[in-house]
């Protein structure tokens, strides 16, 4: 981390404290003042800090010039008689500059020998105080002194009131406190010689910034919220929980923000860690108490007796080892009924995740048992989860069943614990119907959320081994569910073949090959030859059940969209409801009105596709991750749609409803330029290509603009070239109106009127054929810019505005001032429609513009804040000077005298700073 300086140039601390800064301060001045008690005692429980305060103080005090000697403990100490004072007395003996004899001073037996210990620390200290020289003794662990070091050390603090020597001591208290010491430490405290510091749990504020700091990167809302469940704002346990994630592989980063990818995944806490060695090394039956307890609490009462069932042990032992967890710190008792509780669910998960196969089982099918015996009762998902761990422990059948019960409720909402229930349930099963059905159930689950290589394993083993035993329209979905997961884990040979002959050899009659085929052609963005095959097998597809013929009318609507053919798919906008399936279930008519709203978004008609969703009751939070990012980012929420793409894609998901992904991939990186992240705009649009290369044209435009940006002006006029004839070639029209636009401009850039006045015509063909606005709002640009025609472009800025898409607006707005076709000063409404997208990089080039326009830049102090901040992105990208000086538009020179301002504002001191300060979310604060 950065070593931050204040504005006076005072350099911070290096040692990093989150929420305890305060605390940290009040200490050092009560361990500084001659006036304050001389015995400061940090408490808490396991993992709360004390030893970071105490570290805390430490470097503040030395910092003003006062001796520290920090003496820390161990557990065995407690084994050694008067072990804290005979360390303590030779440390200050040699501090005091004694002979190398008396500064070791003995071993523990023979300070047990030695009467009168007691006596020879207040003879140390007070030698120290007659010398004058200030100094604090910090005494880490203390709790794990022995008994009569702890007690002697008390009175000798008597000596110190007034004086220079300070105590400084972390202590973690146990609820039952064996060796009287604290009755003494009330004595002092009442008698003002000692101050008791509880530290307490953090709030959510300062975890957030404790994560940040450890992962330099932003945590999610949801990271967050699983921390603060589960870790209780205990720090020591947060960073457990973070290398616990980590080892697991559930942990990952995109984009500097932090992300928790299998949150029903526990953390891997290795047996030393602190907080599980806290319960190993109580001995005894506490271990396998607290072991057993962390899978049967959820029982409640019931807990207890099943412990010592499991354990083969009384009951009256078992609540014995648990008064003793309790006493320790690692139990609270509940609400009534609601039994034993860890005072941090971390805990719980790990001892549940160390125990071994056998044991879980075992723990998991005495909780089943019970709970269907009625002795104990406990929420659904937690007796599916013990269903799934108990296996063949228990009744098979009817586990198979309940756990199938539990999985079709929460496949919709809850993907992760109803797969692995349904993946159980699969094993269990032994009648083939049931095994086929759970197979099923498994594939279509894993499909809705993108979990690919299971869903391909599962349809396949029903498309292949079991097609008899299950319905015409379960089959098709099999079928289907195989081909999207084929081209979601991007095995295009595969794709390929069952495109060309393999489709031939699926189950379930030739309506069921012709939509297999045709949803592998579009996959492999051939979609021409998809149209071609639904229209030459019509007669089949169309006269088979209701599944295959709704299908094949969504594809060929769908995809005739796609080729510019806008009738029957704007039939079916205009009246979805008198279309096939309607009726069958809401999962249907969920599917057909997303997808219905999905080809509007690709024409860029958020309106229509949200007044569609909505109409039927879909709010917006239900409509897939895809659509949610792509019209976030049409409607300008642009926070939200980026924190949804970092989510997907550090989770290495793909979204697999053509053309989802490279929509989303389209939006991220558009929104990821305009705020100046290059490096990521970059790694998203090579995602697209290498992984789901469909509908590509569409990536054309950020492309280009991510070349401009950089510099690479040469290679613009290429990337929408390629682009155009791409589309050509696959007959595609949707997508293309843009393309138009910046061939247009760039005809006129090079001086080709006639050329740009060719594709304004082409662009007034796409309008024709698809008649969606975004098609009539290009068409209108284009013949502005190439024409010089004004009336037009009133015409286009209108529309731009009646739309109500921030960017798109904003974006108009600049070309036509650019053309000289609009009065300069809409630039004003540009210039705030890109900050309250945040969008730095057009917002800096729109000041270049206003100022070559002879317009005033509002906000001095604003914009010069933001200048800095746009900097700091760019650097943070990794761009050198060079780079730097492009993207600005500036000199080389120029920009190393911005570095350097940034730099003495900071306080960084150089780029890797600033970097872990950007990264961090430190700056800009």
């Amino acid at each position: 981390m950065p070593h931050w300086r204040d504005s006076a140039g005072n350099s911070e601390p290096r040692h990093t404290l989150f929420g305890r800064t305060e605390v940290v301060a009040r200490i050092t001045e009560a361990a500084a003042s001659r006036e304050a008690a001389p015995l400061v005692l940090v408490t808490g429980p396991p993992g709360i800090g004390r030893s970071a305060v105490l570290d805390g103080v430490r470097e503040q005090l030395t910092a003003r010039g006062v001796a520290t000697l920090t003496l820390r403990m161990s557990r065995i100490e407690r084994d050694r008689p008067l072990g804290l004072l005979s360390r303590l007395c030779a440390e200050l003996r040699a501090l005091q500059g004694a002979d190398a004899g008396r500064r070791t001073a003995g071993n523990a037996a023979s300070t047990h020998r030695r009467p009168g210990i007691g006596n020879q620390l207040t003879a140390e200290l007070r030698a120290l105080q007659a010398e004058g020289r200030p100094l604090t003794v910090f005494v880490d662990d203390v709790q794990w002194a022995d008994p009569g070091s702890r007690k002697a050390l008390l009175p000798a603090v008597h000596t110190l009131a007034g004086g220079c020597v300070s105590f400084v001591c972390a202590y973690r208290p146990a609820l039952s406190d064996p060796d009287g010491g604290p009755a003494a430490l009330r004595r002092l405290c009442a008698a003002g010689l000692a101050e008791v510091t509880s530290l307490r749990p953090l709030p959510a504020a300062e975890i957030s910034a404790l994560v940040s700091h450890r992962l330099q990167a932003m945590p999610s809302a949801s990271l967050n919220g699983h921390l603060r469940r589960s870790c209780r704002g205990v720090p020591g346990a947060v960073h457990a929980a973070l290398d616990g994630h980590r080892r697991t592989g559930t942990l990952r980063v995109f984009d500097r923000h932090a992300y928790l990818v299998s949150p029903d995944t526990p953390p891997e806490l290795p047996a030393e860690q602190p907080l599980v060695e806290q319960v190993r090394r109580l001995g005894g039956l506490a271990r396998p108490v607290a072991e057993a307890l962390a899978v049967l609490q959820p029982l409640g009462e019931a807990a207890p007796a099943l412990i010592a069932r499991a354990l083969e042990v009384k009951e009256s032992e078992v609540r014995e080892e648990l008064s003793l967890l309790w006493s320790e710190g690692v139990l609270q008792r509940g609400a009534r009924q609601s039994g034993w509780r860890f005072r941090l669910p971390l805990l719980a998960s790990a001892l549940t995740a160390g125990l071994g196969e056998y044991e879980r089982r075992k723990l998991a099918a005495l909780a089943v048992t019970a709970v269907w015996a009625g002795e104990a009762t406990a929420a659904d998902a937690y007796l599916a989860d013990q269903l799934a761990l108990a296996g063949g422990f228990v009744d098979t059948r009817r586990a198979a069943r309940e756990l199938i019960a539990r999985s079709v409720e929460a496949m919709l909402h809850d993907g992760h614990p109803a797969e692995r229930w349904l993946r159980a349930a699969v094993k269990l099963t032994a009648e083939p119907g049931e095994h086929t059905r759970a197979l099923l159930l498994h594939a279509s689950t894993c499909y809705i959320h993108h979990r690919y290589a299971e869903a391909l394993e599962s349809a396949w083993a029903v498309i292949s081994s079991h097609p008899d035993q299950v319905s015409s329209t379960a089959l098709l979905e099999a079928e289907l569910v195989y081909v999207v997961s084929v081209a979601a884990t991007s095995d295009t040979a595969a794709l390929t073949e069952l495109a060309r002959d393999g489709w031939r050899s699926l189950p379930g009659g030739e309506g069921h090959r012709t939509i297999a085929r045709c949803a592998a052609l579009y996959h492999l963005d051939r979609w021409r030859e998809a149209d071609d095959q639904l229209r030459a097998a019509y007669d089949t597809w169309s006269a088979g059940d209701a599944v295959v013929a709704a299908l094949g009318h969504f594809f060929s609507e769908s995809i005739a969209a796609v080729l510019g053919r806008m009738t029957a798919f704007e039939r079916s906008v205009a009246d979805p409801v008198h279309r096939p399936l309607w009726e069958e279930g809401s999962r249907h008519r969920f599917e057909r009105l997303c997808g219905l709203a999905r080809t509007l978004l690709s024409c860029g008609e958020l309106e229509r596709a949200t007044r569609l969703l909505t109409d039927y009751g879909l709010q917006f939070g239900h409509w897939p991750v895809a659509d949610q990012i792509v019209a976030g980012s049409l409607q300008g929420d642009w926070d939200r749609s980026l924190d949804l793409v970092r989510m997907v894609l550090a989770g290495d998901s793909l979204l697999a409803d053509v053309p989802s992904h490279t929509l989303m991939c389209r939006a991220a990186s558009i929104m990821f330029i305009s705020r100046g992240r290059l490096t990521q705009a970059r790694t998203v649009l090579d995602k697209a290509r290498d992984e789901q290369p469909v509908m590509l044209h569409l990536l054309a435009a950020p492309e280009s603009e991510l070349r401009h940006v950089l510099g690479a002006a040469d290679q613009v006029d290429r990337v929408i070239s390629e682009a155009i004839d791409s589309a050509a070639r696959g007959g595609v029209v949707i997508g293309t109106e843009e393309l138009w636009l910046r061939k247009v401009r760039l005809e006129l850039a090079g001086g080709d009127r006639a050329a740009a006045r060719h594709y304004a015509a082409e662009a007034a063909r796409v309008s024709d054929l698809l008649g969606t606005d975004r098609a009539l709002l290009f068409r209108l640009l284009t013949k502005a810019v190439a024409h010089a025609d004004p009336r037009a472009a009133d015409e286009a800025l209108r529309l731009a505005r009646r739309r109500g898409q921030p960017y798109e607006l904003a974006k108009t707005v600049t070309a036509l001032v650019r053309h000289e076709l609009t009065d300069v000063a809409a630039l004003r409404e540009a210039y705030e429609l890109y900050g309250e997208l945040d969008a730095l990089l057009p917002r800096a080039r729109l000041r270049n513009l206003m100022r070559s326009r002879n317009m005033a830049v509002p906000g001095r102090d604003a914009t010069i804040a933001e200048n800095e901040r746009l900097l700091a992105t760019l650097v943070t990208e990794g761009l050198t000077n060079s780079e730097l000086a492009v993207v600005l538009g500036c000199s080389r020179k120029s920009v190393e005298s911005r570095l350097s301002r940034l730099f003495k504002r900071t306080g960084c001191l150089s780029r890797v700073e600033l970097v872990s300060a950007v990264v961090s979310g430190a700056y800009p604060a």
